[in-house]
């Protein structure tokens, strides 16, 4: 795979890994308000496609959350049947420190994660996303400017980011990057990332930021796709010559 192929598979993985640990975190900061309605409801603003999810439960008793089936669809133009997928992801809280300055989730567990960058003429569908999110965000950063230093509503949004998580378990599994170029009109090939485990995160002192948390998930990610780069194995093998050069 050429470099610059590479650089932007790395990048693509990043991204969606950060929307992932933000949906992740938001879900335990937002107790109650997160549920599949809403989810399905506020993401498509954001991310300017349809969005779909089978169910979503959370257990107040455990402490556990799960998260089936969300798939982000595509822009119009694009012939992939969708950007990203999500079989099921898994959240185990603590319950007792629910409502502490330290935050310790037990275990995150994703399973089944597809991500498919496609190429069009101009663009990709993943470039095209995160365009939307860009948008949508800065209107939401003008939104926060325009609230008056007193707001109740901005207090509440410096309580919530100032406190921290602990997370004791992190697995990332059956995780997969596809490839998909305008003229194989849907046809794709995928590349496995191996399995990644990460623990105790945040268990020093008083804990670490859901940002500083996600730079330590994401360069575990980070690391573990330059090894699949690396092997010397050709992920585009079998598409044939029509795919070399196209990332140019």
């Amino acid at each position: 795979m050429k470099t610059k192929t590479k650089k932007r598979l790395k990048k693509t993985i990043l991204f969606f890994c950060a929307s992932m640990i933000v949906l992740i975190v938001g879900l335990y900061f937002c107790l109650g308000y997160i549920v599949k309605t809403a989810v399905i409801g506020i993401v498509p603003r954001i991310t300017g496609t349809p969005v779909k999810m089978e169910s979503f439960s959370f257990s107040m008793f455990s402490g556990k959350a799960r998260m089936k089936n969300f798939v982000i669809g595509n822009p119009e133009g694009f012939s992939t049947e969708y950007a990203f997928s999500l079989n099921e992801l898994v959240v185990e809280v603590d319950m007792d420190t629910l409502f502490s300055k330290k935050i310790v989730i037990d275990e995150i567990r994703v399973n089944g994660v597809d991500v498919i960058y496609e190429q069009g003429m101009t663009t990709s569908n993943l470039k095209e996303i995160r365009a939307n999110v860009k948008s949508y965000t800065g209107k939401e950063k003008d939104k926060r400017q325009e609230e008056t230093a007193d707001s109740p509503r901005r207090e509440e949004k410096e309580r919530v980011e100032a406190r921290k998580v602990q997370i004791n378990n992190f697995y990332f599994n059956d995780v997969k990057v596809s490839l998909s170029v305008f003229l194989l009109q849907g046809a794709k090939t995928s590349i496995p990332i191996p399995d990644i485990h990460i623990e105790d995160i945040g268990k020093e002192g008083d804990g670490v930021t859901a940002g500083e948390a996600a730079v330590q998930i994401f360069n575990a990610i980070y690391k573990s796709i330059g090894k699949t780069a690396s092997t010397g194995t050709d992920p585009v093998k079998g598409l044939g010559d029509s795919l070399k050069g196209i990332f140019k």
